[in-house]
């Protein structure tokens, strides 16, 4: 075997095309730059520690996440960054450099499941059916982002969202308690979500968008 044909046959080795090859010595050529960078580093995101380069957004509570090769995640994803929970706003599902955009939560809301009856296991003598007991419903604590400003599509600028109005933006969740109606409480004042966007959701991931009018007299939680 010459040595045109060894080479070959070294090259081939990282893909059957000449594309494949290509494409496989890029990844190989940016997992060695996440192995030597200084600034690679390992946060969960949900839940599980992942290889990420931090980069500074426009301002402290923006971030950009770049990611090895080949990874998946999502829209709504929880990151932990500094301590700090950061949702995944945008994401990128290039594989070679997936890149995803992150946004820190300043809040969060607390959604309570309602009671349940279970069979204690045990049964009335008196009418011969089972004695039931009452568990409290769960509650679950939902990092969110508050905001009373929101910027302009391709722009730096952000504007004023209406007078008594905020948005609260959540990672998809699917809860009894999230509906039109519902009261929330942010920084000592309450809010009355009046509208629900789920245009960020696709299959069941991605981000829903509360949009909440702060309470006034009169005002009374819908069940």
């Amino acid at each position: 075997m010459n040595s045109f044909e060894t080479y070959k046959k070294r090259l081939l080795s990282y893909g059957s095309t000449p594309d494949e090859v290509i494409i496989n010595n890029t990844k190989d050529t940016i997992n060695k730059s996440f192995d030597s960078s200084l600034f690679s580093e390992s946060i969960p995101i949900n839940g599980e520690l992942t290889d990420v380069i931090i980069n500074q957004g426009k301002t402290s509570e923006d971030k950009t996440l770049l990611f090895r090769p080949d990874y998946e995640s999502h829209k709504g994803a929880i990151s932990e960054i500094n301590d700090s929970p950061f949702l995944i706003t945008e994401f990128d599902t290039n594989k070679l450099y997936p890149i995803a955009k992150a946004k820190l939560c300043n809040s969060s809301i607390s959604l309570t499941s309602s009671d349940r009856k279970i069979p204690s296991g045990k049964i009335n003598e008196i009418t011969g059916k089972p004695i039931m007991i009452k568990v409290p419903g769960k509650k679950l604590e939902i990092p969110c982002v508050f905001e009373r400003t929101t910027s302009i599509i391709g722009s730096e600028l952000a504007i004023n969202i209406p007078e008594g109005q905020a948005h609260v933006t959540i990672p998809f969740l699917k809860h009894e308690k999230l509906k039109k109606g519902l009261f929330l409480s942010f920084y000592g004042e309450e809010y009355r979500v009046d509208d629900i966007d789920y245009s960020k959701v696709y299959e069941d991931t991605g981000t829903i968008k509360l949009i909440a009018k702060k309470k006034v007299g009169g005002d009374s939680e819908l069940v």
